[in-house]
């Protein structure tokens, strides 16, 4: 008999349990429901901590054609590219524009082989910071404020072509 009461009273509080969660949802259902506290989903989008920028320079150069463009005359035109080279082909494999930029404007001013800076800077195995292989390459000059006036500068390139 005692086996049955607990059996019985479990069955109820079942029973009281569910239709109490019943009455919930449809109260939820409701347009007046509003969404409790700790969760608002028009409040905190997990998407928007996911950063969507651009995958490499190309991506980004490709994206806005008219930066593109405009970079590559304006490059062109102080002798920090040359004539015959695209900055879309010599950007290629870099993961950010203005480090493309930054490493043409220190081979050039450092007189540097470009190739072997890409190399050092985008690296197969690992890639190593725009001071670090300016350090390597030429180990006499002040990279840290090499590497800052060419990021410095190349920022202003990018902002004066429109990007």
């Amino acid at each position: 008999m005692r086996g049955y009461s607990i059996v019985l009273s479990s069955a109820v509080l079942c029973f009281l349990l569910g239709s109490f969660s019943a009455t919930a949802q449809d109260a939820k259902d409701t347009p007046d429901a509003q969404s409790p506290r700790w969760y608002n989903p028009k409040r905190y989008n997990p998407l928007k901590l996911i950063n969507r920028g651009p995958k490499s320079a190309n991506d980004q150069l490709a994206s806005n054609g008219d930066l593109e463009a405009k970079l590559t005359h304006q490059l062109q035109v102080q002798g920090i590219l040359p004539r015959d080279k695209n900055l879309q082909d010599v950007c290629s494999s870099f993961k950010y524009l203005d480090e493309c930029v930054a490493s043409l404007r220190v081979s050039r001013t450092l007189l540097i082989d470009f190739s072997c800076l890409k190399w050092d800077v985008t690296g197969v195995n690992k890639a190593m910071a725009l001071h670090r292989a300016i350090d390597l390459l030429k180990p006499d000059s002040d990279a840290r404020e090499e590497a800052r006036n060419a990021l410095r500068r190349a920022h202003d390139d990018i902002k004066d072509a429109g990007g």
